[in-house]
């Protein structure tokens, strides 16, 4: 049985996922300021670690979203590829 919306549910899957892209970066940052903060604090290394982290957790989620992304190129790729296999 063929999911119901079919197509408009698979638009919302999308919105959803290229929504959830927005949060990634900032959350990475954010996660490294944090951290960083923390860690300064407790070693009395101001602000040494607070701007490593923060640059690490930067470049994280820069990969992240670099990863998602490629994965759901392929998945684009694969699907489309399964769609011109079927008749129509």
């Amino acid at each position: 049985m063929a999911p119901r919306g079919g197509k408009r549910s698979d638009l919302w899957a999308k919105v959803g996922f290229y929504s959830s892209l927005g949060f990634i970066l900032p959350g990475a940052v954010v996660g490294g300021l944090a951290l960083g903060w923390y860690l300064d604090e407790k070693l009395h290394s101001k602000p040494l670690l607070t701007l490593v982290l923060a640059a690490l957790g930067a470049v994280a989620g820069f990969i992240e979203i670099l990863r998602l992304m490629t994965r759901e190129e392929k998945r684009e790729a694969r699907n489309d590829a399964d769609n011109r296999d079927q008749p129509s």
